[in-house]
């Protein structure tokens, strides 16, 4: 299995058009990419085998820039956050919905969905949502479905502007940054999904508090470009239907599962 992991669009198009015996994977950064590939690791060696193609793996540099990789047709394939995947069915960009992506939870039991968290350090001073005003404050990206969405739904539901009433925001990018923000006390809350949360060990977990967690978001959808041959497409999404996670851990894919469109796009309707 090869994994390659090109940051030049340049190359990124060259080898789009040049290797017929290639396809494209593009994923959002929401973390590091040697994290990214281990993720994907088993899902990509499962569709090399099953298709006699190579994957090649791309890490987008930010997440509007996946948008772009779509749209071009630069990428073949993208695993998607859900705000963005709203985004590129509004602006009815040529794709077709595969399947939203599943993983294990602590139990092992697979999860499709999950939620976004608002945290900060156990010793702050921030006790409920209405203390955030003036404090400063770490999402990752603003296209984060948990990460930027979600939070300020949840601040603005509870009387707060997160525009004008926080004190200093940081674009973090990584959710793994955020964590580390609050534990090195560099801020005083920030927005987080909750698996990575869940992922940290016991005794991390009781150096942080949660301030509130949003109702369930639908895991990134997988989509495939329009320009691959339609017969192409169908295979990979039965294929995708039909992966199982060997391992089953929370570090990797755990399978895929069909769900109603509706839960992404009402993801645009938030206030």
């Amino acid at each position: 299995m090869k994994i390659k992991n090109l940051i030049s669009i340049v190359l990124l198009c060259c080898t789009c058009l040049c290797a017929k015996d290639q396809l494209v994977l593009g994923v959002n950064p929401y973390k590091t990419t040697p994290e990214l590939q281990a993720i994907h690791a088993e899902l990509i060696a499962y569709l090399e085998k099953a298709l006699d193609k190579e994957i090649v793996f791309v890490v987008s540099k930010d997440y509007n820039q996946l948008i772009t990789l779509i749209e071009q047709g630069s990428v073949d394939m993208a695993s998607i956050s859900p705000k963005l995947f709203a985004m590129l069915r509004q602006k009815e960009v040529n794709a077709d919905y595969l399947g939203t992506i599943q993983f294990a939870d602590t139990q092992t039991l697979k999860r499709s969905t999950y939620r976004s968290l608002i945290l900060t350090p156990k010793e702050s001073s921030v006790k409920t949502l209405a203390d955030l005003k003036g404090k400063s404050f770490g999402f990752t990206d603003v296209d984060s479905t948990s990460g930027y969405l979600y939070p300020c739904f949840t601040m603005r539901q509870n009387g707060i502007d997160p525009s004008k009433e926080l004190g200093k925001i940081y674009m973090l990018k990584k959710h793994s940054k955020i964590i580390d923000a609050l534990l090195e006390k560099s801020i005083d809350a920030g927005a987080v999904y909750d698996g990575i949360y869940r992922a940290l060990p016991e005794e991390t977990q009781r150096k942080i508090r949660i301030l509130s967690t949003s109702e369930e978001i639908p895991y990134d959808a997988m989509i495939a470009s329009g320009h691959l041959d339609p017969a192409l497409v169908a295979k990979i999404k039965t294929l995708l239907l039909a992966f199982h996670s060997s391992t089953n851990t929370q570090s990797s894919i755990a399978g895929f599962e069909e769900k109603p469109l509706f839960l992404y796009d009402r993801l645009l309707h938030l206030e």
